[in-house]
């Protein structure tokens, strides 16, 4: 009796197959591993800039609850806020009145010590917060027009990271209210 070999399910034409098959597998759950590890990275970057921005949102709502505790200062006669803001006010690159630790606790009474407690309580929630940035970038003005008066805080980032589309290398945040 003679038996025939089919070439089909000859063992030889096979050998090997699984070994592709499992290196294509592999393959693939490594792509897919490092889109994972890259979106991961990005939402570290998402998850530092809302940390960021949530500091930045308490320390200008602390220097407008701090306006709102010195009404009598802030504010003329007729409820009106004062242009200066009763010594509040602090342009674009000019310094705050440097401060030492019984200074602020308990708050002092000038409003130019008061700034100078607000930008050492920055620096207290954002380490990374350079002195330059304090005088350049943190800002309290006033809208005459409007008597709506506005509190600016920023931060540092790397070049072109803040997700405002900016290309500075810090973020800044803007509370906007009247007193």
């Amino acid at each position: 009796m003679k038996v025939s070999r089919s070439s089909s399910s000859s063992p030889s034409r096979q050998a090997g197959l699984s070994l592709i098959e499992v290196l294509m597998a592999v393959l693939l759950v490594s792509i897919g591993l490092l889109g994972a590890a890259g979106m991961h990275v990005r939402a570290i970057g998402f998850t530092t800039d809302t940390e960021r921005r949530q500091m930045a949102s308490m320390v200008a709502s602390e220097l407008m609850e701090t306006m709102r505790g010195d009404t009598l200062t802030a504010l003329d006669a007729n409820g009106a806020p004062k242009v200066d803001l009763g010594g509040y006010a602090k342009a674009a690159g000019a310094e705050l009145a440097a401060v030492a630790a019984n200074d602020c606790k308990p708050l002092a009474a000038e409003p130019a010590k008061r700034l100078g407690c607000w930008g050492a309580r920055a620096k207290q929630l954002m380490p990374e917060l350079p002195d330059a940035l304090l005088t350049s970038n943190f800002i309290v003005g006033l809208d005459v027009g409007s008597g709506v008066i506005s509190v600016t805080v920023a931060w540092p980032v790397k070049k072109g990271q803040c997700l405002d589309g900016t290309d500075n290398d810090f973020c800044s945040y803007t509370l906007r209210s009247r007193l």
